[in-house]
Order: structure tokens, then C-alpha cells, then sequence
């Protein structure tokens, strides 16, 4: 297979710097070529901070070019780039990911700026599939749908939902790198708000699960009550959901249904399930699922199915009301990981 070639848009970010751990040995897609803020600019990428846990992967050789710069998009299609995968903050990849559209590179974003906006798809690959079109921009979803949408998506095959209330307790990682240094965070002293969270979390949610056609989308219709909040652990986010449905559920079929949640294609970063169920979460063993086992020395540069699955605990139903928690790891699944597994999907949907 060839490797198409790509560059990431994060040099010193979390998710930029799992971007770059997800591709480095990747089947399908070859880094050349790593955009950061005109402070990384430059330098050797060796020499940025690494600021996860695992080993940084070896991309030797590898200058940071300046994400700002005007001629980013020509500097690109010299050296064959045809994809990107975006990890840049909101405010500056509201620019530079058009300009490279623009420029016919295709670009997969992890950023908020473009999700919900006409002509760029916003897709999670086992629920919205038929969001599918052509385009030369994607986007991924907020990092706190991930947990929630995919149970839910699996219940809506069995009846309608009348109303879903959530409550999240989100990782420090979440809101960037620097909260993983901050000692008062680390210590438990830690901001519990999350300014927009419950909102974005929701209009995403009625977004994925609603139709399509003439590729305009129209949200899924039913009552929610999200709020989200911050906590003094490093990664994975955990919600805690209770799902009104408009018919009676038996255990049984909602378990069957979980379990059935995939996509066909066999792709590297697919989880072996996609929802890893277990009697109750434990947080801390259960962050890297794919979706059959747990991993307690992960490999992410080479085990990219480690990290991917979404773990469902506590599940009961009483009549029409159907409870769980989920848990799933936010900057795998739910950022770099998650975007991956976009890409290796569109690209083989769309060839």
C-alpha cells in the first residue's frame, strides 16, 4: 500500500503530538511535513517539548514550518503533501485549514471551528456514515460526544428517544497540555467549569443523529439536559447518561445492539468492538479498550486499535428508562485517534 503523504497542523499541542504518535508507523499515511506557532518554527520537531507519556516516535529530520506562514499551502505542494490533519486551536484553523482546501489539500480537523458549518461533514463512522459526500474538508466531533453518542446511536435502533440527560466528569487533557503541569490541578484544585461544553456537546449530539439530505443536515429531535464538568484526572472522560425512550426496552436487546455498533470495513484503527461493555468502570484500568482488551503498557505508535473502543459499565433498564456510564480516552478516541480513523474511513468510502 502507499502511503499518502500528510502533514500535521500541532507541534507542542496534545493533540497535534498524538497526531504525530498515531501516523508515525501508519499503514496509510506518511507524516512529511509538521506546522506549529511561529515560536516552533523552524526547529528541529526533536527539540519541542514531548509532552505525553509514551516514548515520542522517531520522525527524524522533520523542521517545524510555521502554520501562519501566507505560503504554507505552496510550501505543502512542493514536497507532495495531499492530506493534513488538523490539531490547531479554533481561532487560527479558521484560517490556515481553508487555505489549504483552497489549495486542494484535504484536510481532517480536530479543531471546532468548522463542525456544523455547511460543506464540511462531521462525521463519527459508526453513526453517521450517510453525512458522507465529497468534500475537501472533515471534521471530527467534541471529545465529550464520543462516550455518550455512540451508546446512544445504538439504542436509537430499538426506539425513538423522548429525552437523554447527561453528566460528565472530563481529564485535565482535555483543555490542552498545561493543565497536566499545573500542580493546583493535579492536586485536585481544579476549575470544575467548562465554558460551552454542555452546549456544543449537545448540538453535536442531535447533529450526528440526524438526517441528511441535499447534504444539509437536519438535527435529531428530542429533549437534553448535559452538563459537563472538570477533574483532577489526567486523561479519559467518563459520562453518566439516563436515556428516556419513547417504547419499553428489555436488557437483552440493548445489549445486543451495543455490541453490534461497527462498521464493516477493516481499517487500522478500528477498534475490535466499538463498545467495550464491562459490569462496572474502573477508570483507572480501563482507559486503553480496543474493545476486547484492556492495555496497561500501551503502544500507541504501533497498536493503533489500544485507546480506540468506548467502555459502557453500569448498564440497566427499567421499562423506557435505560441508564449506563461510559468512558472513553479523550485525546485517543476522542481527538487524534478518532480523526485517524475518519480519514482511514473517508478514504476508503470515498475511492
Amino acid at each position: 500500500m502507499t502511503r499518502r503523504k500528510c502533514l500535521v497542523l500541532g507541534a507542542g499541542g496534545l493533540v497535534g503530538q498524538r497526531l504525530q504518535q498515531r501516523l508515525a508507523n501508519h499503514p496509510m499515511f506518511e507524516i512529511v511535513a509538521v506546522a506549529g506557532s511561529p515560536s516552533s518554527a523552524d526547529k528541529q520537531l526533536s527539540s519541542i517539548p514531548w509532552r505525553l507519556d509514551e516514548l515520542r516516535p522517531n520522525l527524524p529530520g522533520l523542521i517545524v514550518i510555521d502554520a501562519n506562514n501566507p505560503n504554507l499551502a505552496q510550501q505543502c505542494q512542493a514536497i507532495g503533501v495531499e492530506l493534513a490533519f488538523s490539531g490547531l486551536p479554533s481561532a487560527i484553523a479558521q484560517s490556515v485549514e481553508q487555505v489549504l482546501v483552497d489549495a486542494g489539500i484535504t484536510v481532517y480537523s480536530n479543531s471546532s471551528a468548522y463542525r456544523r458549518k455547511p460543506n464540511v461533514p462531521m462525521i463519527i463512522p459508526e453513526i453517521n456514515p450517510h453525512h458522507n459526500y465529497s468534500s475537501k474538508h472533515y471534521c471530527a466531533t467534541n471529545c465529550t460526544l464520543v462516550p455518550l453518542a455512540l451508546p446512544v446511536a445504538a439504542i436509537t435502533k430499538l426506539s425513538a428517544i423522548v429525552s437523554v440527560k447527561m453528566r460528565s466528569e472530563q481529564a485535565l487533557s482535555g483543555a490542552g497540555w498545561q493543565l497536566l503541569f499545573d500542580q493546583q490541578a493535579l492536586s485536585r484544585n481544579v476549575n470544575p467549569n467548562i465554558d460551552g461544553e454542555a452546549e456544543k456537546t449537545s448540538a453535536e449530539l442531535l447533529h450526528v443523529l440526524g438526517s441528511m439530505q441535499d447534504q444539509l443536515v437536519t438535527p435529531a429531535e428530542f429533549s437534553l439536559d448535559v452538563k459537563c464538568k472538570r477533574i483532577a484526572r489526567r486523561d479519559g472522560h467518563q459520562v453518566f447518561v439516563t436515556i428516556k425512550t419513547q417504547h419499553s426496552l428489555e436488557l437483552r436487546e440493548i445489549i445486543q445492539q451495543l455490541q453490534a455498533l461497527e462498521i464493516s470495513q477493516e481499517l487500522p484503527s478500528k477498534p475490535k468492538q466499538a463498545i467495550h461493555l464491562v459490569d462496572q468502570i474502573n477508570p483507572a484500568d480501563h482507559l486503553w479498550s480496543n474493545g476486547e482488551n484492556f492495555s496497561s503498557n500501551p503502544n500507541p505508535s504501533d497498536d493503533l486499535k489500544t485507546g480506540m473502543a468506548v467502555v459502557v459499565g453500569d448498564l440497566s433498564v427499567e421499562g423506557d428508562t435505560v441508564s449506563f456510564n461510559a468512558y472513553s480516552h479523550n485525546t485517543i478516541r476522542g481527538a487524534a485517534g478518532g480523526l485517524v480513523y475518519l480519514a482511514e474511513f473517508l478514504l476508503e468510502e470515498n475511492s
